[in-house]
C-alpha cells in the first residue's frame, strides 16, 4: 500500500486526504505511516524500531480528526506492529 499512499492526487481524489512530508533527510529519514480507519485516512505516525533496546518508538503521532484521538483500533494496530517487530516496549514521545 506504500506506493498508493504516496500518490497524493489519488489520495486527495478518493479519500480527501493529503499530507506534506519530507521523505529524505541527510540524517534520519522520515517515512509517514498513514493511518486508515475503515475507509478514511485519519492521520499518520512517524515511528521507528530501536533494535538494540527492542523499543518501538513513536516519534510523532498526527491525528487530523479529534474523534480518532482515543481510537482503540489504532492502539491495537500499533501494538500489533510493535509485536511484529519483536518490540518489548512501546515508547511515545508526546508532543506539546
Amino acid at each position: 500500500m506504500d506506493t498508493i499512499v504516496r500518490d497524493k492526487v489519488w489520495l486527495e481524489t478518493f479519500f480527501n486526504y493529503s499530507f506534506n512530508f519530507e521523505y529524505f533527510k541527510k540524517k534520519g529519514m522520515k517515512w509517514p505511516l498513514s493511518i486508515l480507519v475503515g475507509n478514511q485516512f485519519v492521520g499518520y505516525l512517524d515511528c521507528k524500531m530501536d533494535w538494540k533496546s527492542k523499543k518501538f518508538i513513536i516519534k510523532e503521532r498526527n491525528i487530523f480528526y479529534p474523534d480518532f484521538n482515543e481510537n482503540k483500533g489504532i492502539e491495537l494496530a500499533i501494538q500489533d506492529l510493535a509485536a511484529f517487530h519483536n518490540a518489548e516496549e512501546i515508547v511515545e514521545k508526546r508532543q506539546q
